[in-house]
This record gives C-alpha cells, sequence and structure tokens, in this order.
C-alpha cells in the first residue's frame, strides 16, 4: 500500500515537472472553447511525414493541434509553425518520459474536450471517413453516450523494398504505401489505470505484418500491439494507457476505427539503426532493436507478398473486419447531410 502511494506521488510529480521543461515556441493565441477537436504528438526529426500529417488531420476537422519537438534538428519546428492553429513547444529531455508529457498536455489542454493522441506516423480514419468529417463522428459520439471509439493500428507498405519506397513530401501514404496484412490476433490483457492505480481488462490485438516479417527473421517472439485508441473525450476520470493502447473509465463506442501506420518508409531502416543505439523507447528499444537485426539479415526487405491487400476504402476495411460499423451509426449518417455517392453515382452505403 505504502509501495503503491509513493508510486502515485512521483508518477504526479513527473507530470508536473513537465511544465518547468517545455518551452513554448509559438505565439498563436489558444482559446478556451471546449467545443475544439484537439490533437497531440511528439516529433523528432519528422519533416517528412509532417507536412501531409498536420493538412490530413485539419482537414478531417481537427481545429487546433499541439506538437511537442523532442531534439530535432531538421527543420520540424518550422513546418510546424508554417500552419496555423499549431502550437509548437520544444523538450530537450529523454523520450523515455514522454507518457508524462502527454498526460500533462491533456490535464492543461484536452480537459472536457474532445482529443486525439496520436504518433507522428499514425493516420487516424473510421467508417465512412471518406464523407463523414470529425465532427459528424463525435455528434454521433456524443448523442449515444460514448466516450472513445477503439482502433486497429494497420501497418501500411508498398510492393517494393523498404529502401526503395520512395515516399515524397506531402504524398499521401496510401498512394505510395497502398498494402497491408488483413489478419491479426486478439485477447485480454490487464493494464494499470494510474489515476486509480488500479488494474483493468482491456482487448488488445496483436500480430500483423510486423510479427510475419520481423519476427519469421529474427525468430523473436515480440508481440506487436496493434489496439490504439486515438479519439476519445479527456475528463478527470479517464485514464489513457501509454502507446494509447488503452482507455479505462470510457464508454467504448459500438463502431471501431483503423489508424494507418506509416512507418515504414525509405527512411525506416536508417531509423531503426538510430533509436536502436539511442534506447529511449519501451524495454530500452527492444522492438527497434528486432527491425535493426531483421535489416542487418536481409539488406532488402520487402514486405508484400502474396496475400498482401490493397487498400480500397473504409467498406472494405469494415468488411474485413478491421474496422467495425453499426446499424445505428449507419442510420444516423444517412440522416446527415452527406454524400453518400461515388464517382459513378452509387450508393456507398454499407451493406
Amino acid at each position: 500500500m505504502k509501495t503503491n502511494l509513493l508510486k502515485r506521488i512521483q508518477h504526479k510529480y513527473n507530470i508536473f515537472k513537465t511544465r518547468f521543461i517545455c518551452q513554448r515556441i509559438d505565439k498563436n493565441h489558444i482559446p478556451k472553447n471546449k467545443k475544439e477537436i484537439r490533437l497531440f504528438v511528439i516529433a523528432r526529426n519528422e519533416s517528412l511525414r509532417l507536412p501531409f500529417f498536420l493538412k490530413y488531420y485539419f482537414e478531417k476537422g481537427v481545429d487546433r493541434i499541439f506538437l511537442i519537438d523532442n531534439n530535432s534538428t531538421d527543420n520540424t519546428r518550422e513546418v510546424a509553425l508554417s500552419f496555423q492553429n499549431v502550437h509548437v513547444f520544444k523538450i530537450n529531455e529523454s523520450f523515455k518520459k514522454f507518457w508524462y508529457w502527454i498526460e500533462f498536455f491533456l490535464n492543461k489542454y484536452g480537459k472536457n474536450r474532445w482529443c486525439l493522441v496520436v504518433d507522428i506516423d499514425e493516420l487516424f480514419s473510421y467508417p465512412y471517413a471518406e464523407i463523414a468529417p470529425l465532427e459528424v463522428l463525435i455528434e454521433y459520439l456524443e448523442f449515444n453516450q460514448y466516450d472513445a471509439i477503439r482502433s486497429f493500428l494497420l501497418d501500411i507498405y508498398s510492393d517494393k523494398s523498404i529502401i526503395n519506397t520512395g515516399y515524397k513530401v506531402n504524398d499521401n501514404p496510401l498512394e505510395c504505401c497502398p498494402y497491408f496484412d488483413p489478419t491479426f490476433n486478439s485477447g485480454q490483457i490487464q493494464l494499470l489505470d494510474k489515476k486509480k492505480w488500479k488494474q483493468f481488462d482491456t482487448t488488445i490485438y496483436f500480430g500483423g505484418m510486423r510479427e510475419r516479417v520481423f519476427n519469421k527473421i529474427t525468430g523473436s517472439s515480440w508481440n506487436y500491439h496493434l489496439s490504439k485508441i486515438s479519439l476519445f473525450k479527456y475528463t478527470t476520470t479517464i485514464y489513457l494507457t501509454e502507446g494509447m493502447h488503452a482507455i479505462n473509465g470510457a464508454n467504448l463506442a459500438d463502431i471501431t476505427g483503423v489508424v494507418f501506420h506509416t512507418k515504414h518508409f525509405q527512411d525506416f531502416i536508417e531509423r531503426v539503426m538510430l533509436e536502436s543505439k539511442r534506447e529511449v523507447h519501451y524495454g530500452n528499444a527492444l522492438e527497434y532493436k528486432i527491425y535493426n537485426q531483421a535489416c542487418s539479415i536481409e539488406k532488402d526487405i520487402t514486405l508484400y507478398y502474396e496475400k498482401s491487400v490493397k487498400y480500397q476504402n473504409s467498406k472494405q476495411l469494415v468488411k474485413l473486419g478491421l474496422m467495425k460499423s453499426s446499424i445505428n451509426y449507419n442510420n444516423f449518417l444517412a440522416q446527415q447531410d452527406l454524400n453518400f455517392s461515388n464517382h459513378s453515382g452509387k450508393n456507398i452505403l454499407y451493406e
């Protein structure tokens, strides 16, 4: 009991300490509007992905983005500052403490608002995302008293070797890397809610392309977590776990989304080599060390194989079970002023 109390005090202190180690770079006004959809992300040397990332989320309906720059040496900060409604903060401490930063920013800028917490290589999507902006999705969630939506982390990749993927700044990653693995595993695990300091049960997805490729090459048995909670309404009773893998205290929606994982561009090999040496990610970067080992064994790794599926749209992902819609959601959207026809005039309402 005493040990838990000390851990809780230490946890709260580390969150509180963030206010003294973060330096705000921008001078833009931050309104107190509770209706804003806000996104929180940490970046380090991400000028390749960042321009499309920012445009993608603003086009979906995000109102304001809070970007924490962690020791970038490229022009990540300059790219972020070139966008309106992006607030840039600099933190130079070790990334090992990143979750304290996220908790601090949620408490300061996200309380009682709909929030997105994503990695810079993650693009959140959901049923009918092609026609329904985030505002409509959130209206549905609030109407049904849901606090969050569970998502599946979908690794996307090209049919070329990683080193020859050839992603370019501002490109849509799904045009460069349209392929994915349709299979995965699921199970139940216990995680710690560090607000209540109690364990809770949650569903977890794991497996996918990275297990197929990197574990096979290295002989590893590493579990690649594919569960994500990217969108949720943040309150004092809700706890989002480190890595956004689970949430406690929230009423999860009857629909699920996906998070397109844009990790495997041509910068992947150099990045995993660096992160293996820095050892700031979970377990002293054990996952990155597996990637790095695989890239050392196979110099020209190709993630594509005969069972890879090419992405079409959200309807396809629902049919494959990677995303879930519901009759209630379909009926709700049918009552909105949305265009349910594709370019040929065919109704795209899910069956």
